[in-house]
């Protein structure tokens, strides 16, 4: 498990409003590969698409969450995120496909 910034929890009691994306490992190849049924990754964005918190579980959270975290540190929204070329195939393409579902 890996997580960064707010929580959803945290966003509702300050009135914060905010967008989230929820995407399954298992829905890239690399999940698939490695059978990860369970692991997902979840972010949250102001309506503006700038990262407020992210949450990782599953296979390799740890390493996962970086590039998340050089997001938040930049002040970076999700498009960045979704517009940084992710090798195929690669765990790290959950995280990717998460920010992609901001549209």
């Amino acid at each position: 498990m890996a997580g960064a910034g707010y929580t959803e929890q945290e966003l509702k009691s300050k009135g914060i409003q905010y967008t989230k994306a929820v995407y399954p490992y298992i829905r890239t190849a690399m999940g698939q590969a490695i059978e990860e049924r369970d692991g997902f990754v979840k972010l949250l964005a102001s309506r503006e698409g700038k990262v407020l918190g992210c949450h990782i579980i599953g296979s390799q959270a740890s390493i996962l969450i970086h590039e998340v975290l050089v997001a938040m540190r930049l002040g970076a929204g999700v498009d960045s995120i979704a517009r940084t070329v992710h090798i195929h195939p690669a765990l790290s393409e959950v995280v990717a496909r998460a920010a992609y579902a901001f549209g």
